[in-house]
């Protein structure tokens, strides 16, 4: 697959729907591999957002906040941002790789999702650099020149509806 950029988008690309196949093969993404860590005896709850695993440990470690708690409260900022593309799309650049869009934001953009979600203060600060990381490995794989980046956000676009 590859990465498509706002500036740049393939002709044939319809942000709307996922173009990646249904067969459930993960030979175009190391994710699968990454994010079916199992605790608790179920299902690693980071599967339920686009940030790897690997990220959310490492950030967990660094940020010095309980794993779980920094999943959860990366599922429900995953949740409110589904939504969300066309907010992000008209304001800041992005990069898409693999069925997941990473956007270059602002600390604005962070702000407004901390006063619409009750997050503790250490744990907002912990999915931002989550996000941020994510969004700056994204960039790396689409060959996007940024570099570190101030902010990012991370959303799926897999989940868009697809109009019949």
């Amino acid at each position: 697959m590859q990465p498509q950029h706002r500036n740049t988008p393939s002709a044939n690309h319809d942000p709307m729907t996922d173009d990646r196949s249904n067969d459930d093969s993960t030979a175009d993404t190391g994710r699968a591999e990454t994010d079916t860590r199992m605790t608790d005896g179920g299902t690693d709850e980071a599967a339920e957002t686009p940030i790897e695993a690997d990220v959310v440990d490492e950030v967990a470690e660094d940020e010095n906040v309980p794993r779980e708690g920094l999943v959860d409260a990366l599922v429900v900022l995953n949740a409110s941002l589904l939504g969300s593309h066309s907010t992000y799309e008209r304001e800041y650049e992005y990069a898409t790789v693999d069925g997941v869009r990473g956007y270059v934001v602002d600390a604005a953009a962070w702000e407004t999702l901390r006063e619409e979600h009750d997050l503790d203060s250490r744990l907002a600060a912990a999915a931002q650099r989550a996000h941020t990381a994510q969004t700056e490995r994204l960039l790396a794989a689409a060959d996007d020149p940024q570099g570190n980046i101030d902010a990012g956000i991370v959303v799926g676009i897999d989940t868009a509806e697809v109009m019949d």
